[in-house]
């Protein structure tokens, strides 16, 4: 048996961190097992559904690296829920259903009564002249229906809490339930693999199968995702879409890497790329148990992914985040850009990071986060000019060289070597932490370090 997944979003919001583990499970699996992975956009709320959230969806899907094989808007599909319903019709194992929403809102909490199951064809064709009906399935109240989930084992709910259910409303358009069946039918799905919270959806959802006389696929329920306080994942636990965090600078491996081990074991390893991750994975793997979500977790992921990556393909992402902030002329001497990326590439726990880090190797208009103590000014002022002086003498620029001299000047001065490179440090960059000092200077240039050293001590 071919394996062939859906992954089914509704285009009424952006990408839930939840519902993006939900695709990147289908997909690994589907790309495991050398299978069909579907994208199926649920469009039928039409009220709700957006083309800007549809749009953003795919984007975040692509951006993670998350392709399919085949794509279905249900928009595009109601003559099919139409015709299915009818036949439902046809068969006795559905019925219209007259009654309006005020009639019952008055019955809410008592579950459906039926009243229109018998109705005869003259009262029928009287209510027909009035409104459109809705079409409601026919559920056996004995007994209960069983289902095995992969994860929970054998689930059971009992028939007598099922009312006859809505699958196409009035106005032409098939419920959730229904339409996800026929669509899961029709495009011949193997493996239901969704969040738990569809646990609930899923004895309707066989009634239909039932129904229409086809067998079920496998269920998986994969546990929701939860916030450090172990509640559900909300926006008071910080961003919770894919484009907050692509916006924060984090990169897609990192964001994939993070969500696959939400909820699923692999090996010791937690640095995983894409093809690693499709190799290991497999259903045996997932928990049972909710995924906590820990952002310090994706902060190290992060920075590993960043620190693993190509520097000219890393330096083309930061480039792109430095146009989006207005900062694209930073990379406008190609060789300067590169260096500085290089040496700060191992410290950057997401791309916008750069822009923070970096912004003393661009411009004199930088941010100092820390300044000279007072009581330190004149100690550094009166050293100044004799270290501008050994600086302008070095020709070869370079860190080897750099250390060499500074360390001499150091040692001829008497002076407490990590007190004196941490306020050169401030001095040439407004930080207290840079990469090595030495190597800093090289990449920052003869030219910038000395002339900075000079402004700052009234030398010019």
């Amino acid at each position: 048996m071919s394996v062939r997944v859906r992954f089914a979003p509704s285009p009424t919001g952006y990408l839930h961190i939840g519902t993006a583990r939900t695709a990147l499970f289908n997909w690994l699996f589907a790309r495991r097992e050398k299978g069909v992975f579907i994208l199926r956009i649920e469009d039928t709320d039409l009220e709700r559904s957006k083309k800007e959230y549809e749009d953003a969806i795919i984007s975040d899907l692509e951006w993670l690296g998350i392709d399919w094989d085949e794509f279905y808007r249900q928009s595009e599909r109601l003559w099919l829920y139409k015709e299915i319903a009818d036949n439902l019709l046809s068969d006795g194992k559905a019925y219209e259903c007259f009654c309006t929403k005020e009639e019952l809102e008055k019955r809410r909490g008592q579950g459906y009564d039926r009243r229109c199951l018998n109705l005869s064809e003259a009262e029928k064709d009287t209510l027909r002249k009035e409104r459109r009906p809705a079409m409601r399935l026919f559920v056996a109240k004995e007994g209960e229906t069983r289902f095995y989930d992969y994860l929970h084992g054998e689930i059971s709910f009992q028939n007598n809490l099922i009312d006859d259910f809505v699958i196409l409303k009035s106005d032409g358009t098939p419920t959730y339930n229904f339409s996800v069946v026929v669509d899961d039918i029709y495009m011949n799905i193997t493996h239901v693999i969704r969040g738990e919270d569809h646990i609930s959806n899923t004895p309707k959802q066989i009634q239909i199968y039932r129904a229409l006389n086809r067998d079920l696929p496998v269920f998986v329920h994969i546990p929701m995702i939860l916030g450090q306080d172990k509640a559900k994942l909300s926006k008071r636990h910080g961003a919770t879409s894919i484009g907050e965090y692509r916006e924060m600078g984090y990169p897609s491996e990192a964001i994939v890497n993070f969500l696959a081990l939400m909820g699923a074991s692999y090996d010791d390893r937690q640095v995983l790329s894409r093809e690693e991750l499709v190799s290991l994975f497999s259903l045996d793997n997932l928990s049972k148990n909710p995924a906590i979500f820990d952002i310090k977790k994706l902060e190290f992921l992060s920075q590993e992914h960043i620190r693993m990556k190509d520097p000219k393909e890393l330096a083309s992402l930061i480039k792109d985040t430095l146009g989006k902030e207005g900062l694209g002329h930073w990379a406008e001497d190609d060789l300067h850009f590169h260096r500085v990326v290089a040496l700060l590439q191992s410290r950057m726990k997401t791309l916008k990071d750069f822009a923070v880090m970096a912004d003393f190797f661009f411009t004199e208009e930088f941010a100092r986060d820390v300044e000279v103590p007072p009581e330190e000014r004149e100690r550094i002022i009166a050293i100044l000019p004799d270290l501008i002086d050994r600086l302008l003498k070095i020709e070869a620029w370079n860190s080897n060289e750099l250390e060499e001299k500074i360390r001499g000047f150091i040692t001829e001065k008497e002076l407490d070597s990590r007190w004196f490179l941490q306020m050169l440090r401030i001095l040439i960059s407004g930080k207290k932490v840079t990469p090595g000092i030495f190597e800093t200077i090289e990449v920052l240039g003869k030219e910038r370090t000395i002339n900075r050293l000079k402004i700052w001590g009234g030398l010019v």
